[in-house]
C-alpha cells in the first residue's frame, strides 16, 4: 500500500526549494503524494505563483488560501489562526501519514500546529538555522519541537536542534537544498533571459535585488528601502532586476516604494516573481546581489556571485565569505556594491569552502522518509534529549 506524503508550500522562494524533492516524491511509485498550495501562491498581488507549480505538472493539489487584505502584524496573526482551522479540515480529509514542511513561515505554522494536535509526525527541512532580525526564527523553532524528523541544511543547524531537546537519531545533516538547485538545474543563458524579460539593460552589468522587511523591527521598511534605492543610484553603471517583498508586515510598503521608484528608471526591472530557473539564472550572470533575502546567503555564494547583505533581517545565519554584512545606510550599502565589483574581492572568493552539503538532499531526505514509513510508527510522542 502507498504510503501517503502530504507536502505544504506557501511562497514561491520555498517552493523553489522543495521542487527537487516534490519531482522524487511524484515519481515514487510507493508513495501517495498530496501538495497543499497556501500563502502568497494564491494571491494576484504576489504573482499569482501557483501557477509556477502547475507549469511543473503539479496540477492537482488542495488549496487553502489565506488573504491578508492589510500590511499588519495583527493580520498576519489573524491569517495564521484561520489557518490553523484551514488545515485541520484538509489534514482530517487527505489522512496524511506524515507532513512534509519547509522553514519558518506562519501559514507553515499554521499548518504544523494542525498537524501536530492530530497526530500526523512531521519532517522538517532547513530548522535550525538562526535569524534575529525576523520573527520567523521563533517560528522556525517552535516548528522544530512539533516535528518528528529532521533536516537541517548544515552542521551547526544540526547541533542546535539537538541543542533544542531533539535526539540525535532524529537529525540528519541533507544539506541546503538551494544549493541542489544551483549544482543541477537547466538555467537559461543569459541572452535568453533578457529577450525573456524584455530587460535589454540586463545584457551590461546588473545587479539582482530583494528586500523584505524585517519584522522584529517596528516601522522601518520605507525608510531602509529609500535607503537602498538612493546607494542604487549611486551605481548608474549598473541595471537592477528586483523582485518584489513577501506578505509579511511592511511588505506591501516595502513594493508599492518600488513600484513608484520605478516609474522613473528605466534600468530598472520590477517582477513578483521570477521563479527558481529565471532567478538563478539572474543570480549567474549578476555583478551582486543584494538585499536581506536567504538566497543570497546559500544559493548565491554557491554560484560564486557577491552578495550585499543589507541590516539585522538574516542575523545569526552562516555567513560565506562572498557575503558582506552592512547597516541599512546608503553609504555603506553602495560602497558594499563598488567592492563587490572589484576584481581584488571576486579573486578573494574564488575557492571559498561552503558548509552546506553536496547538493543531493532530496535523495537523502527521500531515503530517510521511506525508511521512516516502512516502520509504520505514527506516534508523535519524543523523548526530550538532555546534552550531558
Amino acid at each position: 500500500m502507498r504510503k501517503r506524503i502530504c507536502v505544504i508550500t506557501g511562497t514561491r522562494a520555498e517552493y523553489g526549494l522543495l521542487r527537487p524533492l516534490l519531482f522524487r516524491l511524484q515519481k515514487n511509485e510507493e508513495v501517495d503524494l498530496k501538495l497543499v498550495v497556501t500563502g502568497t501562491h494564491l494571491e494576484k498581488t504576489f504573482g499569482n505563483t501557483q501557477e509556477e507549480i502547475r507549469a511543473d505538472g503539479f496540477t492537482e493539489y488542495v488549496t487553502v488560501p489565506l488573504p491578508i487584505e492589510e500590511d499588519s502584524k495583527e493580520a498576519m496573526a489573524k491569517a495564521t489562526g484561520a489557518g490553523l482551522s484551514k488545515f485541520a479540515e484538509v489534514f482530517a480529509q487527505l489522512k496524511p501519514e506524515l507532513v512534509v514542511v519547509l522553514g519558518d513561515r506562519y501559514e507553515i505554522l499554521a499548518a504544523v500546529i494542525a498537524a501536530h494536535f492530530l497526530g500526523i509526525p512531521i519532517a522538517h527541512m532547513c530548522g535550525g538555522d538562526v535569524t534575529e532580525g525576523a520573527v520567523d526564527d521563533a517560528i522556525r523553532h517552535s516548528i522544530t519541537k512539533m516535528s518528528t524528523l529532521h533536516f537541517p541544511g548544515c552542521e551547526q543547524a544540526r547541533r542546535r536542534i539537538i541543542q533544542m531537546g531533539e535526539e540525535p537519531e532524529r537529525v540528519f545533516n541533507v544539506g541546503e537544498p538551494g544549493i541542489e538547485n544551483c549544482l543541477h538545474a537547466e538555467l537559461m543563458t543569459r541572452e535568453e533571459l533578457a529577450e525573456n524579460l524584455c530587460f535589454s539593460a540586463m545584457k551590461d552589468s546588473y545587479a539582482v535585488v530583494t528586500f523584505h522587511p524585517v519584522t522584529m523591527e517596528e516601522n522601518t521598511a520605507k525608510a531602509q528601502v529609500m535607503e537602498l534605492i538612493r546607494a542604487m543610484d549611486m551605481h548608474k553603471e549598473l541595471a537592477y532586476i528586483i523582485t518584489l517583498a513577501n506578505a509579511d508586515a511592511g511588505g506591501r510598503i516595502i513594493n508599492e516604494i518600488w513600484q513608484q521608484e520605478g516609474t522613473s528608471r528605466e534600468n530598472w526591472y520590477i517582477t513578483p516573481s521570477l521563479g527558481m530557473k529565471r532567478y538563478l539564472t539572474a543570480v549567474k550572470y549578476a555583478e551582486v546581489v543584494v538585499g536581506n533575502s536567504s538566497s543570497g546567503l546559500l544559493e548565491v555564494p554557491a554560484m560564486g556571485v557577491p552578495t550585499v547583505n543589507i541590516g539585522d533581517r538574516q542575523k545569526g545565519r552562516m555567513m560565506a565569505k562572498s557575503v558582506l554584512c552592512v547597516k541599512p545606510e546608503a553609504a555603506a550599502i553602495a560602497d558594499a556594491i563598488a567592492k563587490a565589483q572589484t576584481s581584488e574581492f571576486r579573486q578573494s572568493i574564488k575557492d571559498m569552502e561552503l558548509p552546506f552539503g553536496d547538493g543531493t538532499t532530496s535523495e537523502k531526505i527521500e531515503s530517510i522518509l521511506m525508511n521512516y514509513l516502512e516502520k509504520n510508527v505514527r506516534s508523535t510522542q519524543k523523548h526530550f534529549y538532555d546534552i550531558r
